[in-house]
Protein backbone atom coordinates (compact mmCIF):
# COMPACT_ATOMS: atom_id res chain seq x y z
CA UNK A 1 0.00 0.00 0.00
CA UNK A 2 1.31 3.15 -0.74
CA UNK A 3 2.29 5.37 1.98
CA UNK A 4 3.57 8.78 -0.20
CA UNK A 5 3.14 11.88 1.98
CA UNK A 6 0.12 13.38 2.14
CA UNK A 7 -2.10 9.69 1.58
CA UNK A 8 -2.88 7.43 3.61
CA UNK A 9 -2.95 3.11 3.39
CA UNK A 10 -6.93 3.10 1.86
CA UNK A 11 -7.81 -0.03 4.03
CA UNK A 12 -7.18 1.63 7.81
CA UNK A 13 -8.90 4.27 9.01
CA UNK A 14 -6.34 7.34 10.29
CA UNK A 15 -7.83 9.65 13.37
CA UNK A 16 -5.98 12.70 12.17
CA UNK A 17 -5.70 14.06 8.73
CA UNK A 18 -2.45 14.48 7.35
CA UNK A 19 -0.98 18.17 6.35
CA UNK A 20 -1.58 18.90 3.24
CA UNK A 21 1.17 18.09 0.72
CA UNK A 22 1.33 19.20 -3.24
CA UNK A 23 1.34 16.15 -5.66
CA UNK A 24 2.59 15.68 -9.36
CA UNK A 25 0.08 14.02 -11.76
CA UNK A 26 1.77 11.06 -12.36
CA UNK A 27 2.60 10.87 -16.35
CA UNK A 28 1.56 8.02 -18.03
CA UNK A 29 3.77 4.81 -17.97
CA UNK A 30 6.07 4.37 -20.62
CA UNK A 31 6.69 0.99 -22.51
CA UNK A 32 10.08 0.45 -22.80
CA UNK A 33 11.37 3.81 -20.98
CA UNK A 34 14.78 5.32 -20.05
CA UNK A 35 15.20 4.52 -15.85
CA UNK A 36 14.37 8.10 -14.76
CA UNK A 37 11.37 8.46 -16.59
CA UNK A 38 10.42 4.97 -15.33
CA UNK A 39 10.59 6.06 -11.79
CA UNK A 40 8.77 9.13 -12.18
CA UNK A 41 5.88 7.35 -14.13
CA UNK A 42 5.62 3.75 -12.15
CA UNK A 43 5.22 5.75 -8.86
CA UNK A 44 2.34 4.56 -6.58
CA UNK A 45 -0.39 7.53 -6.32
CA UNK A 46 -1.04 8.77 -3.12
CA UNK A 47 -4.66 9.12 -2.14
CA UNK A 48 -6.25 12.45 -1.11
CA UNK A 49 -7.52 12.24 2.68
CA UNK A 50 -10.88 12.98 1.70
CA UNK A 51 -10.86 10.50 -1.31
CA UNK A 52 -9.50 7.81 1.59
CA UNK A 53 -11.56 8.02 3.59
CA UNK A 54 -14.79 8.01 0.88
CA UNK A 55 -12.78 4.43 0.25
CA UNK A 56 -12.94 3.33 3.96
CA UNK A 57 -16.36 4.28 4.66
CA UNK A 58 -17.60 2.54 1.28
CA UNK A 59 -15.81 -0.97 3.18
CA UNK A 60 -16.77 -0.17 6.38
CA UNK A 61 -20.76 -0.21 4.89
CA UNK A 62 -19.72 -2.92 2.72
CA UNK A 63 -18.19 -5.49 5.70
CA UNK A 64 -20.56 -4.18 8.17
CA UNK A 65 -18.11 -2.95 10.34
CA UNK A 66 -18.49 -0.74 13.50
CA UNK A 67 -16.82 2.26 13.36
CA UNK A 68 -15.55 2.55 16.29
CA UNK A 69 -13.99 -0.71 16.39
CA UNK A 70 -11.42 1.03 13.88
CA UNK A 71 -10.00 3.01 16.88
CA UNK A 72 -5.94 1.67 17.89
CA UNK A 73 -3.84 3.52 20.13
CA UNK A 74 -4.40 6.32 17.53
CA UNK A 75 -2.65 4.72 14.62
CA UNK A 76 -6.20 3.02 13.54
CA UNK A 77 -7.51 -0.28 12.20
CA UNK A 78 -7.95 -2.75 9.98
CA UNK A 79 -10.26 -5.72 9.88
CA UNK A 80 -9.72 -7.91 12.44
CA UNK A 81 -12.96 -7.87 13.35
CA UNK A 82 -14.39 -8.77 10.08
CA UNK A 83 -15.66 -12.00 10.83
CA UNK A 84 -16.75 -14.74 7.78
CA UNK A 85 -20.19 -14.45 7.72
CA UNK A 86 -19.75 -10.76 6.75
CA UNK A 87 -17.33 -11.31 4.34
CA UNK A 88 -18.08 -14.68 2.42
CA UNK A 89 -21.03 -12.95 0.59
CA UNK A 90 -18.75 -10.53 -1.25
CA UNK A 91 -16.87 -13.25 -2.78
CA UNK A 92 -19.76 -15.18 -3.80
CA UNK A 93 -19.29 -17.76 -0.97
CA UNK A 94 -22.46 -19.27 1.30
CA UNK A 95 -21.20 -18.54 4.43
CA UNK A 96 -23.01 -21.70 6.66
CA UNK A 97 -21.05 -23.73 4.41
CA UNK A 98 -17.62 -22.47 6.03
CA UNK A 99 -15.62 -22.75 2.75
CA UNK A 100 -16.89 -25.78 1.78
CA UNK A 101 -17.86 -24.12 -1.28
CA UNK A 102 -14.85 -22.20 -2.35
CA UNK A 103 -13.65 -23.01 -6.00
CA UNK A 104 -9.84 -23.67 -6.61
CA UNK A 105 -6.62 -22.77 -8.29
CA UNK A 106 -3.19 -24.59 -8.96
CA UNK A 107 -0.17 -24.35 -7.49
CA UNK A 108 3.06 -25.73 -8.10
CA UNK A 109 6.62 -26.15 -6.84
CA UNK A 110 8.95 -24.08 -8.86
CA UNK A 111 12.19 -25.79 -7.43
CA UNK A 112 15.27 -23.11 -6.61
CA UNK A 113 18.97 -23.99 -6.74
CA UNK A 114 20.36 -25.62 -3.80
CA UNK A 115 22.74 -23.11 -2.55
CA UNK A 116 19.82 -20.99 -2.37
CA UNK A 117 17.84 -22.81 -0.13
CA UNK A 118 20.78 -23.60 2.08
CA UNK A 119 21.71 -19.88 2.60
CA UNK A 120 18.11 -19.77 3.54
CA UNK A 121 18.38 -22.49 6.03
CA UNK A 122 21.59 -20.73 7.22
CA UNK A 123 19.70 -17.53 7.91
CA UNK A 124 17.39 -19.44 9.62
CA UNK A 125 19.28 -21.01 12.10
CA UNK A 126 21.09 -17.08 12.80
CA UNK A 127 17.54 -16.54 13.74
CA UNK A 128 16.94 -19.00 16.01
CA UNK A 129 20.36 -18.73 17.95
CA UNK A 130 18.14 -15.13 18.27
CA UNK A 131 14.82 -15.88 18.99
CA UNK A 132 14.87 -19.80 19.57
CA UNK A 133 13.23 -22.35 17.70
CA UNK A 134 9.57 -21.90 16.62
CA UNK A 135 7.57 -23.59 19.00
CA UNK A 136 8.81 -21.00 21.63
CA UNK A 137 7.93 -18.04 19.92
CA UNK A 138 5.67 -15.81 22.03
CA UNK A 139 4.80 -13.04 19.39
CA UNK A 140 4.02 -13.49 16.11
CA UNK A 141 6.93 -10.95 15.29
CA UNK A 142 9.00 -13.32 16.44
CA UNK A 143 7.55 -16.00 14.38
CA UNK A 144 8.42 -13.37 11.56
CA UNK A 145 11.06 -12.90 11.95
CA UNK A 146 12.20 -15.90 12.18
CA UNK A 147 10.93 -17.17 8.83
CA UNK A 148 11.65 -13.50 7.37
CA UNK A 149 15.01 -15.33 5.11
CA UNK A 150 12.57 -17.02 3.04
CA UNK A 151 11.40 -14.00 1.55
CA UNK A 152 14.41 -12.02 1.87
CA UNK A 153 16.08 -14.54 -0.15
CA UNK A 154 13.22 -15.23 -2.79
CA UNK A 155 12.49 -11.87 -3.39
CA UNK A 156 16.07 -10.98 -4.24
CA UNK A 157 15.83 -13.30 -7.14
CA UNK A 158 13.38 -10.41 -8.82
CA UNK A 159 15.96 -8.07 -8.62
CA UNK A 160 14.09 -5.01 -6.81
CA UNK A 161 10.78 -5.96 -8.68
CA UNK A 162 9.30 -6.51 -5.11
CA UNK A 163 8.87 -3.89 -2.74
CA UNK A 164 7.82 -5.42 0.56
CA UNK A 165 5.62 -3.06 2.67
CA UNK A 166 5.05 -4.37 6.26
CA UNK A 167 1.38 -3.46 7.54
CA UNK A 168 2.35 -3.95 11.23
CA UNK A 169 4.89 -1.78 11.43
CA UNK A 170 3.32 1.86 11.73
CA UNK A 171 5.27 5.11 12.77
CA UNK A 172 8.17 3.13 14.05
CA UNK A 173 5.72 0.79 16.36
CA UNK A 174 5.34 -2.81 15.64
CA UNK A 175 1.70 -3.74 15.56
CA UNK A 176 0.54 -5.98 18.31
CA UNK A 177 -3.56 -6.95 16.54
CA UNK A 178 -2.53 -10.65 16.38
CA UNK A 179 -1.35 -10.87 12.75
CA UNK A 180 1.28 -8.96 10.66
CA UNK A 181 0.87 -8.10 7.20
CA UNK A 182 3.15 -8.20 4.12
CA UNK A 183 2.29 -6.03 1.05
CA UNK A 184 4.78 -7.06 -1.82
CA UNK A 185 4.28 -4.52 -4.61
CA UNK A 186 5.19 -4.43 -8.38
CA UNK A 187 5.68 -1.55 -9.99
CA UNK A 188 3.01 0.22 -7.85
CA UNK A 189 0.26 -2.40 -7.12
CA UNK A 190 -0.18 -5.09 -4.46
CA UNK A 191 0.51 -8.33 -5.85
CA UNK A 192 1.56 -10.73 -2.91
CA UNK A 193 -0.53 -10.69 0.56
CA UNK A 194 1.20 -12.35 2.95
CA UNK A 195 -0.25 -12.65 6.26
CA UNK A 196 1.23 -14.23 9.44
CA UNK A 197 -1.75 -14.93 12.36
CA UNK A 198 -1.30 -15.70 15.80
CA UNK A 199 0.37 -19.26 16.46
CA UNK A 200 -1.81 -22.36 16.50
CA UNK A 201 -4.65 -20.80 14.40
CA UNK A 202 -6.15 -24.12 15.71
CA UNK A 203 -9.54 -24.66 15.37
CA UNK A 204 -12.38 -24.37 12.33
CA UNK A 205 -13.72 -21.22 13.69
CA UNK A 206 -10.47 -19.15 13.98
CA UNK A 207 -9.03 -20.70 10.69
CA UNK A 208 -12.29 -19.33 9.29
CA UNK A 209 -11.95 -15.66 10.87
CA UNK A 210 -8.44 -15.92 9.74
CA UNK A 211 -9.69 -15.88 6.12
CA UNK A 212 -11.97 -13.77 6.22
CA UNK A 213 -9.44 -11.02 7.06
CA UNK A 214 -7.37 -11.70 4.14
CA UNK A 215 -10.53 -11.84 2.26
CA UNK A 216 -11.28 -8.22 3.34
CA UNK A 217 -8.07 -7.11 3.39
CA UNK A 218 -7.45 -8.46 0.03
CA UNK A 219 -10.39 -6.17 -0.98
CA UNK A 220 -8.83 -3.35 0.08
CA UNK A 221 -5.95 -3.92 -1.62
CA UNK A 222 -7.66 -4.75 -5.08
CA UNK A 223 -9.42 -1.22 -4.53
CA UNK A 224 -6.44 0.42 -3.97
CA UNK A 225 -4.99 -1.16 -6.77
CA UNK A 226 -7.74 0.17 -8.68
CA UNK A 227 -7.31 3.74 -8.17
CA UNK A 228 -4.07 3.60 -9.75
CA UNK A 229 -5.65 2.07 -13.33
CA UNK A 230 -4.12 -1.96 -12.28
CA UNK A 231 -6.13 -4.78 -12.57
CA UNK A 232 -4.67 -8.06 -11.59
CA UNK A 233 -5.45 -10.69 -8.62
CA UNK A 234 -4.30 -10.85 -5.70
CA UNK A 235 -1.90 -13.85 -4.52
CA UNK A 236 -2.19 -14.47 -1.02
CA UNK A 237 -0.12 -16.38 1.88
CA UNK A 238 -1.46 -17.32 5.10
CA UNK A 239 0.68 -18.83 7.85
CA UNK A 240 0.29 -19.60 11.67
CA UNK A 241 4.10 -20.45 11.49
CA UNK A 242 3.49 -24.20 10.76
CA UNK A 243 0.85 -24.28 8.09
CA UNK A 244 1.20 -22.07 4.69
CA UNK A 245 -2.24 -21.96 2.73
CA UNK A 246 -2.57 -20.25 -0.45
CA UNK A 247 -5.17 -18.08 -1.84
CA UNK A 248 -5.95 -15.84 -5.25
CA UNK A 249 -8.37 -12.69 -4.67
CA UNK A 250 -9.28 -11.73 -8.30
CA UNK A 251 -11.80 -9.47 -9.53
CA UNK A 252 -13.70 -9.49 -13.03
CA UNK A 253 -16.86 -8.05 -14.57
CA UNK A 254 -18.99 -9.78 -12.25
CA UNK A 255 -17.54 -8.90 -8.89
CA UNK A 256 -14.80 -10.66 -6.74
CA UNK A 257 -14.28 -14.09 -6.29
CA UNK A 258 -11.80 -15.74 -3.81
CA UNK A 259 -9.74 -19.03 -4.67
CA UNK A 260 -7.72 -22.06 -2.83
CA UNK A 261 -4.34 -22.63 -3.66
CA UNK A 262 -4.37 -26.50 -4.73
CA UNK A 263 -1.81 -28.87 -6.15
CA UNK A 264 -2.62 -31.04 -9.22
CA UNK A 265 -5.23 -33.26 -8.40
CA UNK A 266 -6.10 -31.50 -4.95
CA UNK A 267 -4.76 -34.21 -2.64
CA UNK A 268 -7.05 -34.63 0.62
CA UNK A 269 -4.00 -34.12 2.64
CA UNK A 270 -2.90 -31.12 1.63
CA UNK A 271 -6.40 -29.02 1.50
CA UNK A 272 -5.42 -27.20 4.23
CA UNK A 273 -2.18 -25.84 3.43
CA UNK A 274 1.09 -27.24 3.68
CA UNK A 275 2.48 -28.01 7.33
CA UNK A 276 6.06 -27.98 8.56
CA UNK A 277 6.75 -30.90 11.28
CA UNK A 278 7.11 -29.81 15.27
CA UNK A 279 11.01 -30.03 15.25
CA UNK A 280 10.04 -31.00 19.38
CA UNK A 281 8.75 -34.28 17.77
CA UNK A 282 11.07 -35.35 15.23
CA UNK A 283 14.53 -36.96 16.22
CA UNK A 284 16.42 -34.54 13.97
CA UNK A 285 15.77 -31.08 12.35
CA UNK A 286 15.92 -32.95 9.13
CA UNK A 287 12.24 -33.34 8.56
CA UNK A 288 11.69 -29.87 9.05
CA UNK A 289 14.49 -29.02 6.32
CA UNK A 290 13.04 -31.25 3.72
CA UNK A 291 9.70 -30.10 3.96
CA UNK A 292 10.60 -26.11 4.16
CA UNK A 293 12.43 -26.57 0.70
CA UNK A 294 8.85 -27.47 -0.63
CA UNK A 295 7.25 -24.33 0.88
CA UNK A 296 9.99 -22.30 -0.18
CA UNK A 297 9.15 -23.10 -3.58
CA UNK A 298 5.29 -23.25 -3.55
CA UNK A 299 6.20 -19.67 -2.50
CA UNK A 300 9.00 -18.92 -5.03
CA UNK A 301 6.19 -19.79 -8.03
CA UNK A 302 3.63 -18.07 -5.87
CA UNK A 303 5.79 -14.46 -6.47
CA UNK A 304 6.80 -15.64 -10.15
CA UNK A 305 3.51 -15.94 -10.84
CA UNK A 306 2.28 -12.66 -9.15
CA UNK A 307 5.44 -11.06 -10.89
CA UNK A 308 4.02 -12.08 -14.23
CA UNK A 309 0.26 -10.45 -13.29
CA UNK A 310 1.92 -7.73 -12.46
CA UNK A 311 3.83 -7.66 -16.14
CA UNK A 312 0.20 -8.07 -17.58
CA UNK A 313 -1.01 -5.29 -15.84
CA UNK A 314 1.66 -2.69 -16.31
CA UNK A 315 2.05 -3.93 -20.44
CA UNK A 316 -2.38 -3.19 -20.81
CA UNK A 317 -2.30 -0.08 -18.01
CA UNK A 318 0.21 1.65 -20.34
CA UNK A 319 -1.20 0.79 -23.94
CA UNK A 320 -4.50 2.33 -22.77
CA UNK A 321 -2.60 5.31 -20.69
CA UNK A 322 -0.76 5.68 -24.40
CA UNK A 323 -3.10 4.79 -26.84
CA UNK A 324 -0.01 3.27 -28.90
CA UNK A 325 0.16 -0.32 -30.66
CA UNK A 326 1.82 -3.10 -29.72
CA UNK A 327 4.95 -2.51 -31.44
CA UNK A 328 5.65 0.36 -28.78
CA UNK A 329 5.26 -2.38 -26.20
CA UNK A 330 8.60 -4.20 -26.53
CA UNK A 331 9.97 -4.28 -23.34
CA UNK A 332 7.31 -5.25 -21.48
CA UNK A 333 6.63 -8.21 -23.94
CA UNK A 334 9.91 -9.01 -23.64
CA UNK A 335 9.79 -9.01 -20.04
CA UNK A 336 6.51 -11.03 -20.38
CA UNK A 337 7.87 -14.08 -22.71
CA UNK A 338 11.26 -14.44 -20.82
CA UNK A 339 9.27 -14.86 -17.50
CA UNK A 340 6.30 -17.06 -18.67
CA UNK A 341 9.79 -19.30 -20.18
CA UNK A 342 11.43 -19.07 -16.92
CA UNK A 343 8.06 -20.38 -14.47
CA UNK A 344 7.88 -23.26 -17.17
CA UNK A 345 11.42 -23.81 -16.73
CA UNK A 346 11.45 -23.85 -13.07
CA UNK A 347 8.29 -25.93 -12.69
CA UNK A 348 10.35 -28.22 -15.72
CA UNK A 349 12.74 -28.53 -13.19
CA UNK A 350 10.37 -29.55 -10.51
CA UNK A 351 8.99 -32.30 -12.56
CA UNK A 352 12.55 -33.63 -13.27
CA UNK A 353 13.48 -34.05 -9.90
CA UNK A 354 10.27 -36.32 -9.37
CA UNK A 355 11.60 -38.58 -12.06
CA UNK A 356 14.66 -38.96 -10.34
CA UNK A 357 16.77 -36.64 -12.52
CA UNK A 358 18.30 -34.09 -10.11
CA UNK A 359 21.08 -33.10 -12.48
CA UNK A 360 18.90 -32.61 -15.19
CA UNK A 361 16.87 -30.94 -12.63
CA UNK A 362 19.51 -28.35 -11.61
CA UNK A 363 20.38 -27.52 -14.97
CA UNK A 364 16.76 -26.41 -15.85
CA UNK A 365 16.91 -24.26 -12.96
CA UNK A 366 20.08 -22.48 -14.19
CA UNK A 367 18.41 -21.85 -17.35
CA UNK A 368 15.58 -20.60 -15.28
CA UNK A 369 17.60 -17.97 -13.71
CA UNK A 370 18.97 -16.51 -16.46
CA UNK A 371 15.67 -16.33 -18.19
CA UNK A 372 14.23 -14.25 -14.75
CA UNK A 373 17.03 -11.99 -14.93
CA UNK A 374 16.54 -11.54 -18.59
CA UNK A 375 13.02 -10.88 -17.30
CA UNK A 376 13.87 -8.55 -15.03
CA UNK A 377 16.78 -6.56 -17.18
CA UNK A 378 13.79 -5.66 -19.94
CA UNK A 379 12.03 -3.40 -17.80
CA UNK A 380 12.93 -0.61 -15.39
CA UNK A 381 11.28 -0.46 -11.91
CA UNK A 382 10.88 2.42 -9.16
CA UNK A 383 12.45 0.14 -6.41
CA UNK A 384 16.14 0.69 -7.17
CA UNK A 385 18.18 1.40 -4.00
CA UNK A 386 22.09 1.40 -4.08
CA UNK A 387 23.27 -1.38 -2.09
CA UNK A 388 25.70 -1.10 0.57
CA UNK A 389 28.08 -4.13 -0.95
CA UNK A 390 28.23 -1.90 -4.36
CA UNK A 391 30.60 0.08 -3.15
CA UNK A 392 32.45 -2.24 -0.54
CA UNK A 393 36.20 -1.46 -0.76
CA UNK A 394 38.34 -4.07 1.04
CA UNK A 395 41.40 -1.65 1.69
CA UNK A 396 39.20 1.35 3.11
CA UNK A 397 37.26 -0.93 5.43
CA UNK A 398 40.32 -2.79 6.87
CA UNK A 399 41.47 0.53 7.88
CA UNK A 400 38.66 2.17 9.11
Amino acid sequence: MSREKGGIPVNRVLLAKPQESETTPRSPIPCRPRESETRKSLQPESLTYDAAQALVRRLVTQFGIDPTDCVDNDVGAGFSKVSYAQVAPLVGLKPYLGLQDISTFEIHRSRIPIELFKTIVADMDVMMVQYGPPYVHRTEEAKSRFFSPVFNHLVKQFTFMFRNNPEAIVDGRIGTRGRIEYHFEAFGAVAILCIEMKLGVGNEEERLKAIAQVIAECNGCDLNNAQGAFSLPILCILSDGLTFEFFKFERDGSGPSFFRGCFPGDPEGLQRGLKLPDPQTTDTTLPFVLQLRGICETIFDTMLSAYISALYACRDRSALARKQKRPSLDGWDQALKSAEDALATFRKAETQRKDGNVDSADMSVSEGLRLLHESTGAVSTVYTSKLFMTFWDEEQVKKA
